[in-house]
């Protein structure tokens, strides 16, 4: 694979064998899903980054919308006071993101894949897109305003929403399960670190169904996965929300 790729996820390519990304979902993303069923459905993928995710989903029979960034100014950078300005970083993230979209523009290829890449704010996704039958998205704990973000891209959504995340660490597991964690939306940037790609936000599971509700997916149900992660085996969580009939058009 050629060095100005940048793969985020790890993905099992034809004619390249694996190609080691910073995440691996390989065997966590279908439960991820949780049995969501996506075949013959038009699907948003939401930061779709090197494009792991919008692969997967094409081979569940989807046919895919892949949304990114369009380059480093996209990105919400922690504007720390001991860190780096964000305006510095914004040439070296512009690099970065074509790096992202090389390598996902080389699996695609690689795979035949027929999905489609737009790229813009994760803020203001076009609604030229128009209509899709779901969306996955996952990127809301890097995202300043992860309401506004999710608010913006269910408007096209006329049937079903897969939000993923991972668990607050000290939560348990089954408690959650049960409906009788009081685990708060937690704002995770502190004083002294200076790191600007540090995420905004833990989001847990029952924040993202309260979203749910009030945007208009008032069918909401949460699945659990353990896996590996950051070298780490930590929870997984899908919360998958489905519009009520009435709510079935773009916002």
């Amino acid at each position: 694979m050629p060095e100005t790729l940048h793969l985020t996820h790890t993905i099992d390519v034809p004619g390249h064998g694996t190609l080691r990304g910073e995440i691996d979902l390989r065997d966590a993303f279908p439960a991820c899903l949780a049995g969501v069923p996506l075949h013959g459905k038009r699907v948003l993928d939401v930061a779709a980054l090197s494009g792991f995710t919008s692969f997967a989903l094409e081979a569940l029979g989807a046919e895919v919308v892949s949304y990114d960034r369009a380059g480093g100014r996209h990105w919400d950078l922690v504007p720390f006071c001991d860190g780096v300005p964000a305006s510095h970083l914004v040439p070296l993230l512009d690099a970065h993101q074509v790096r992202i979209a090389r390598a996902y523009r080389f699996c695609h290829a690689a795979l035949g894949s027929r999905a489609a890449r737009i790229e813009g704010d994760l803020y203001d996704i076009p609604a030229g897109i128009g209509p899709v039958d779901a969306a996955v998205i996952g990127a809301l704990p890097h995202l300043r305003d992860p309401f506004r973000a999710l608010h913006g891209a269910l408007r096209l959504v006329q049937e079903t929403a897969v939000i993923t995340g991972l668990m607050p660490r000290r939560s348990l597991l089954g408690r959650l399960a049960e409906g009788g964690s009081d685990a708060p939306l937690v704002f995770l940037p502190r004083p002294g670190r200076g790191n600007p790609f540090e995420a905004w936000w833990r989001i847990p599971p029952r924040t993202v169904v309260h979203w749910l509700h009030v945007i208009g997916f008032s069918e909401t149900r949460v699945a659990y996965r353990r896996s590996r992660h950051d070298g780490r085996t930590r929870t997984l969580y899908a919360v998958i929300g489905r519009r009520t009939r009435a709510n079935r058009t773009i916002l």
